[in-house]
């Protein structure tokens, strides 16, 4: 029996907002640039295929177009009518990225004109993160509930900034000094592992002195977070603070830009997830092992259902 497709919002298409800030990445210069790099793109373009096993599980009313012979591509997606091409939807670049995890898809949040979807995935421990699924013109009937699937991860990238040395933050909210006190005690109690019934002991614990209920100043410069948007339909565009665990050149054109492979996430019992990100020409050098942090447009490929 076929299982049901994961929960899916369909959203009118100005709630997603427009590629317009994911172009300037790439050039200072959109206006002037993009219009030649999607028709240079079309003479190399081909098809992705997804999940879809045959071309003809591919959807009939609309095609995406994979163009350039390069590490970054432009993707296309046309609307069709008896499989002529009719219009063309949107256009947005991506790249190819080394680093993967697993997850299942929770909900899906939708734009059925323009074919286009932010994926809301749920990691084992129960962690999500958001992505603009760069497939989902292909996948958007392949989808299915309870299904774990192997997620490529990249991201662009804006206002990057180094983390400062020794930054700290005051925690003065009584809620938040009691989850941190009680945390550290647990774990403490506990060798350093999070214990199963983690909530219970949370709930359970109580103050043992007057200390224990006093603000909290932390070190936050080795902090890895990531925050996902808050507009309904922009989740996929993100606040992350990381460690630098790669770095490296790609060329674009005539154009050389950095990419950093960088921690966003590190949490207990989970392998952590590092994402590779392109930043604009423009922006300052880091190294490996600087903690940054900034803005990201995070994208996501699905192509491998991960079956136990």
């Amino acid at each position: 029996m076929n299982k049901p497709q994961p929960e899916t919002l369909q959203l009118n298409c100005d709630t997603f907002g427009g590629h317009a800030a994911h172009w300037k990445i790439l050039t200072q210069t959109p206006e002037q640039e993009v219009s030649l790099w999607l028709h240079q793109a079309l003479d190399t373009a081909s098809s992705p295929m997804g999940l879809c096993q045959t071309e003809a599980d591919l959807p009939t009313d609309v095609w995406l177009l994979n163009g350039l012979h390069s590490t970054i591509q432009i993707a296309q997606i046309v609307t069709v009518e008896n499989n002529r091409p009719q219009c063309l939807k949107t256009a947005f670049p991506i790249f190819q990225s080394p680093y993967q995890f697993n997850a299942k898809i929770a909900r899906i949040l939708a734009c059925p004109t323009s074919h286009e979807a932010v994926l809301q995935v749920e990691l084992e421990n129960g962690s999500v993160i958001y992505g603009y699924d760069t497939l989902y013109a292909v996948n958007q009937q392949q989808y299915r509930a309870d299904t774990c699937y192997t997620i490529e991860i990249a991201a662009w990238a804006y206002e990057l900034e180094a983390v400062p040395n020794k930054e700290t933050m005051l925690i003065e909210d009584a809620a938040a000094i009691r989850h941190h006190r009680a945390l550290n005690d647990i774990l403490a109690q506990h060798h350093g592992e999070t214990p199963d019934n983690l909530q219970e002991c949370l709930a359970a614990w109580q103050p043992q002195s007057p200390e224990d209920e006093m603000p909290v100043t932390l070190d936050i410069s080795k902090m890895v977070a990531y925050l996902y948007g808050d507009t309904l339909g922009q989740e996929d565009e993100a606040w992350f603070q990381g460690d630098i665990v790669g770095k490296g050149n790609i060329q674009f054109m005539d154009k050389i830009l950095t990419f950093y492979d960088v921690a966003i996430m590190r949490e207990d019992k989970i392998t952590p997830i590092i994402l590779r990100l392109i930043a604009p020409e423009q922006t300052k050098a880091f190294e490996i092992g600087d903690y940054i942090r900034g803005n990201l447009w995070i994208q996501f490929k699905i192509y491998v259902t991960n079956t136990p």
